[in-house]
């Protein structure tokens, strides 16, 4: 998956749609520029709010500075930012981001409860790798909440293997072109 285009060159909002060959009324995912700030906000904020579980920040880190991290990760030329939209509502978020070692990075994974069960997340983590994978990483890595199990369970389905760990969670990564059973 390409980077959007430069909102200025398209004309549009910065995002591109990335919905091609999917399911009828499945949702669309969306790759963000720095134009979607509103969007990613407002995925950003139903993740925080309905699964706070989910991730080590919260709604409170949110109004102490996070906003502004994740607008500058829009502007960030080197991340990606997806969300998943079923009709203009925001029902998934990942993202993509190159750590200080070289290593993208897969972060914030989220799907709205009303949209599990579908392959959304696979979708998206899917997309997070191609993204990865057409920088030339060998690798991609991620931090999952110990207490996280679900999530844990889906990222071993999808191949990934504990790699170490940091307090509060596992760290997993996956061989590029590798595919779990």
């Amino acid at each position: 998956m390409p980077r959007p285009p430069d909102p200025a060159a398209a004309g549009g909002t910065g995002g591109t749609d990335a919905g091609a060959g999917t399911a009828p009324g499945a949702p669309v995912l969306r790759m963000l520029g720095p134009a979607d700030r509103r969007l990613w906000g407002e995925a950003r904020l139903a993740a925080l709010t309905v699964s706070p579980e989910a991730f080590r920040r919260d709604l409170a880190d949110w109004r102490a500075g996070g906003e502004e991290r994740w607008r500058a990760r829009l502007d960030d030329p080197t991340a990606l930012a997806l969300v998943a939209l079923l009709g203009d509502r925001p029902v998934g978020l990942a993202g993509g981001l190159v750590s200080p070692d070289g290593v993208p990075e897969l972060r914030s994974l989220w799907v709205a409860p009303a949209a599990r069960g579908r392959g959304l997340a696979t979708r998206l983590v899917t997309a997070v790798e191609e993204w990865a994978g057409e920088r030339g990483a060998p690798l991609i890595r991620l931090a999952v909440l110990t207490g996280n199990t679900p999530a844990r369970t889906l990222y071993e389905r999808l191949g990934y293997r504990r790699s170490g760990a940091r307090p509060g969670e596992h760290l997993m990564t996956r061989t590029l072109g590798e595919r779990g059973a």
